[in-house]
């Protein structure tokens, strides 16, 4: 069976990065995968090869926001907390491969617009309302940081990444994450220790363990995704070995759990 799956951690942590080795795991694992990129800074379009004039996030179209919230734009105006968002992932997910899709949704930007907006409802209503069919898996890659968490996107999720990479911001950030997670009514939470160099290993495992965080999967610090990266390039082609292996030994406990 399919499962719903959020990926979280620190601006820069590699939490896309995370995403869509994931999504290439679950796809040769015979999945179908919608990935849905939540983030105000949205690069998984990039990761994925898509060009960013096709993966012009859902929140940016306010004529498609205004019609489903029945919002004028206005601050403070009225709008629809519970929009009709069923069609949504059909009419504007974009095929990346013949197993992964992708959906650019995006979350809101400017200052001031407060915690909940039409924005907000939309894209609260959307994550709720995918319906996920037999062997179609979702993953969700969240906003840097906790701003999802505070808003409840990630409630009911069968597994949530947590990304961390070398350093205390980071870890902090998990550590905070972490805190929040239990009462989402997540499953299973484990974290990615991304990044991962050999005199960096140590130093980051003592370092949590301190905070009390367990690392549960972890991926080698690679020169590659780091000039994909610079050059734009996808990265939907790499294997880590080791990544592929913990999350194959991961996932048939999900995907049996509570079904």
């Amino acid at each position: 069976m399919g499962l719903k799956i959020a990926v979280a951690g620190k601006g820069g942590s590699g939490k896309t990065t995370v995403s869509v080795l994931l999504a290439g795991v679950l796809a040769r694992e015979g999945q179908r995968v919608l990935l849905v990129d939540l983030d105000s800074d949205p690069n998984l379009g990039a990761a994925l090869g898509v060009p960013a004039d096709r993966a012009v996030p859902l929140v940016h179209r306010s004529d498609l926001v205004a019609e489903r919230t029945g919002s004028t734009g206005e601050p403070g105006g009225m709008f629809i907390l519970n929009p009709r968002v069923s069609d949504i992932a059909e009419k504007y997910a974009l095929t990346v491969s013949d197993r992964i899709s992708l959906l650019p949704v995006g979350t809101i930007e400017r200052a001031g617009e407060g915690c909940f907006c039409p924005q907000t409802a939309f894209v609260r209503a959307l994550v709720k309302r995918l319906i996920l069919e037999k062997d179609e898996s979702l993953i969700l890659d969240l906003e840097a940081g906790l701003e999802s968490f505070g808003r409840s996107v990630v409630e009911g999720l069968d597994l949530l990444l947590v990304v961390v990479e070398p350093g205390m911001r980071s870890v902090d950030t998990a550590r905070r994450i972490l805190e929040m997670a239990p009462g989402l009514g997540v499953r299973t939470v484990r974290v990615v220790a991304n990044k991962m160099r050999p005199d960096t290993v140590g130093p980051l495992k003592r370092r949590m363990s301190e905070a009390g965080i367990p690392i549960g999967l972890s991926i080698a610090y690679s020169e590659e995704l780091a000039l994909r990266d610079l050059r734009s390039e996808p990265v939907l082609d790499w294997v880590d070995a080791g990544f592929e292996e913990e999350v194959r030994a991961l996932i048939p406990a999900q995907g049996t759990a509570g079904r």
